[in-house]
């Protein structure tokens, strides 16, 4: 039995359907009030509740042999950030203390944002993050970084078998949310799309989900691995996007403009009455950075393979454009 968190989520999903696939049985965390549209048709076991709930993880672990943890909050901006605590750090520590007690390997997904950013598109970032440069300070940055530390620290101390995934942004089928599908329909209703100066590494989330169940036999405890893919400049892949969808829009790079408007942002948001949104100084900063990284120990050690980004792009404007129309 395979207990996994985030099966609500875009690479969740995909780890249980690429569980499922392979004939292996699932125990899935749902909270209540969720939607449990996204196992339709799935042999799923549902356990209900949420990271907080010491005693039901306790429970719903015992019995498996591992355990992959892709549940997050992910807010990219100033504030929030003891909320994100409270769900990827705290939330991190009862799934690794439960892991302990009924000796379940743990297969943590964490982010490419926990790593540096690359200085230009030729000089990668590996696991080691040499040659790289800072990520902004954000949110969702901090508070991975610190669950990341809670995972490392069981595995040197506490005898956790443990693994960390890194997984670089993804797109794929199954965006419930959607999640990382929202820049795609948000860059293809625009008339005219302003694309941030820095660039990302694309993979496919069906892809990322293959290699991660191959981290519980293949991964090496303690170990970090990327799952990045193809890496690309915003301004590319938002052309390639409006493309896909068959749509004509003009994309224009920021360069410098978003950093001028990032610091009105973060100016003018503490004095509003308003909750942070999407949109705010700290996520404006983090897309002018190079995300771009280098999967190959992934590929020698986890089989990591990744199909044409052009196929993912289709695929996935395929199932947004079938979910939007049923809606």
């Amino acid at each position: 039995m395979i207990f996994v968190t985030g099966g609500t989520g875009l690479v969740g999903n995909c780890v249980i359907r690429e569980l499922r696939s392979r004939g292996l049985p699932v125990r899935a965390l749902c909270r209540k009030g969720t939607s449990r549209e996204c196992f339709e048709g799935l042999n799923v076991e549902i356990v209900e509740g949420d990271l907080n709930d010491t005693q039901v993880l306790r429970q719903a672990i015992a019995g498996c042999t591992a355990v992959i943890h892709s549940a997050a909050m992910i807010h990219i901006g100033w504030t929030r950030l003891e909320e994100s605590r409270q769900v990827n750090v705290e939330g991190t520590r009862n799934i690794v203390a439960a892991c302990i007690e009924h000796h379940a390997c743990l297969v943590y997904v964490s982010t490419v944002d926990t790593l540096p950013a690359a200085v230009s598109a030729i000089a990668l970032i590996d696991e080691t993050g040499a040659g790289g440069i800072a990520k902004t300070p954000c949110t969702y940055v901090i508070s991975k970084r610190e669950a990341e530390a809670v995972v490392r620290e069981a595995v040197v101390h506490r005898g956790l078998d443990a693994v960390v995934i890194h997984p670089g942004f993804m797109l794929a089928p199954f965006d419930w949310k959607p999640s990382s599908g929202r820049m795609m329909l948000e860059v293809t209703r625009a008339p005219i799309a302003l694309a941030p100066s820095g660039g990302c590494s694309l993979c496919d989330a069906r892809d990322v989900a293959h290699a991660i169940v191959n981290a519980i036999e293949l991964g090496r405890s303690g170990q970090s691995y990327i799952l990045a893919g193809e890496n690309i400049s915003y301004q590319d892949l938002w052309d390639r996007m409006i493309k896909q969808a068959g749509r004509s829009r003009k994309v224009v790079s920021s360069r410098g403009f978003l950093n001028l408007v990032a610091k009105l942002f973060d100016r003018v948001a503490p004095l509003l009455p308003i909750r942070e949104g999407d949109v705010n100084g700290a996520a404006i900063a983090m897309g002018q950075l190079f995300h771009y990284y280098d999967s190959s120990k992934a590929e020698r050690e986890l089989a990591y393979k990744r199909r044409p980004i052009e196929q993912t792009l289709s695929d996935a404007w395929e199932w947004l454009s079938n979910r939007k129309s049923a809606k």
